[in-house]
């Protein structure tokens, strides 16, 4: 076992899940269907006693047999019924899910499809679990599974494809579920250690649902390959291009989607997806994105330019080619022999040929974003673009953090530590 796996191997059996579960039964009837054990043999809870947070310490101190979800019983638990009223209720309010409520293929709807997806009572628990104590990450799922359906639909799968890509789809980020809750919270700024734990929950997932015959390898693939990328800089595993799964491409895919929802769900929000799509073309699958389109054809009037607007582009503009410019100083002192060295180079290369692809040079400062104040739209598209840029360039020092967690603290090779001088640089730009 590596270290991910080890360290998802330990979320299984973390106190976050157990504190979820016990609370929940505080205001939910929760029922021992059956007597758990401590893995010395010793019987913890009998057959039909009531779970609640009372017995939260006594469970936390020992390894249960079996596990917790195979032995518990909640009322009102998810099926596919109650998935199906949560889809239906989510396509009516929600103005962009509602542009493929519609869509159909071989007689099947986007809700028929996720009616099929088997849930297991221990599964059917754990969303259960999930609805009840994060309702967000519940309905993001279902979006994301929705969504998944009609990209699978557009690409001519058959009924069970359709199949297992809805219940990958829709227990893809179960592993979040062993997370410390605050990590999900917007705004919270996580430690690298806390980064870390998030980074495992696709392999978490996929312990949690390899125990089940059910769920079938391409339903295990995908849910732990979704946040790889075909350019290799995604994880766990850094896989790219044809390694990784197809159904974990269109959850990918599915998932820049889904971060538009709930969030500023408006007209601008979602104008920014097409600007997000464009700088990550070599990260998700080319055949793919053309599916999407749909969620940000409608056109609409662009905000004003002010002059404040104005000068907070041009600022970020100039910090932009500085990073650029001073990368290109850098990477004549690096060793591309150093693995981390290469991958910077690759990502920026990347980033720069979709930045130039979308419309702007990284090595001019301002001069071309000059005239923009009278044009709305133009403005309003280059400041989506800077934005997005920004975000991409903080992207490349969190995942060199992820894969080399000692680039800040220990010295550098000689052959990086120019680009260790351009990582500091960048931190203070962005």
């Amino acid at each position: 076992m590596n270290d991910i796996e080890a360290l998802a191997e330990s979320q299984l059996s973390d106190k976050h899940y157990l504190q979820s579960v016990t609370h929940l039964g505080d205001t939910r009837s929760i029922v021992a269907n059956r007597e758990i054990y401590t893995s010395t043999g010793m019987k913890l809870i009998g057959a039909g006693m009531q779970i609640n947070s009372a017995l939260y310490d006594r469970l936390l101190q020992h390894k249960l047999v079996p596990p917790l979800d195979q032995s518990l019983t909640v009322e009102d638990a998810v099926n596919g019924a109650s998935l199906v009223e949560q889809a239906t209720r989510m396509m009516q309010e929600d103005k962009q899910l509602a542009l493929i409520q519609s869509v159909k293929s071989d007689g099947q709807t986007l809700a028929s499809v996720l009616k099929q997806v088997p849930l297991n009572p221990a599964i059917a628990f754990k969303l259960t679990v999930m609805r009840e104590t994060n309702i967000e990450l519940f309905k993001r799922s279902i979006f994301v599974a929705l969504v998944s359906i009609y990209i699978g639909m557009k690409v001519h799968m058959d009924k069970n494809q359709l199949k297992d890509l809805a219940t990958a789809a829709l227990l893809h980020d179960i592993g979040l579920l062993h997370l410390d809750p605050k990590l999900l919270e917007r705004g919270y700024k996580m430690s690298e250690p806390e980064r870390r734990h998030l980074y495992v929950h696709s392999v978490t997932g996929w312990m949690i649902l390899k125990t089940y015959p059910e769920y079938r390898k391409r339903v295990l693939d995908a849910v732990l390959q979704h946040h790889e990328r075909l350019d290799g800089s995604g994880y766990p595993r850094g896989l790219k291009s044809g390694e990784i799964a197809q159904f974990a491409q269109i959850i990918a895919v599915a998932e820049i989607v889904a971060s538009r929802y709930g969030s500023d769900n408006d007209a601008y929000s979602w104008s920014r997806l097409e600007t997000i799509l464009k700088l990550n073309l070599r990260r998700y699958g080319r055949n793919l994105i053309p599916c999407l389109k749909i969620f940000y054809q409608d056109e609409v009037e662009a905000p004003p330019c002010s002059e404040i607007d104005m000068q907070a582009a041009l600022e970020k503009m100039t910090r932009i080619s500085h990073i650029f410019s001073d990368w290109e100083k850098a990477r004549k002192e690096c060793d591309v022999k150093i693995p981390a060295c290469a991958f910077i180079d690759e990502r920026m290369s990347n980033l720069k040929m979709e930045i130039i692809d979308a419309g702007l040079n990284p090595y001019v400062e301002d001069n071309q974003l000059f005239g923009l104040e009278g044009d709305a739209e133009a403005c309003f598209d280059a400041r989506m673009l800077l934005d997005e840029t920004m975000w991409q360039i903080s992207n490349i020092l969190r995942e060199m953090q992820r894969r080399w967690p000692s680039v800040d603290s220990e010295e550098p090779l000689s052959g990086f530590k120019a680009a260790k001088a351009w990582m500091g640089e960048v931190k203070t730009l962005l």
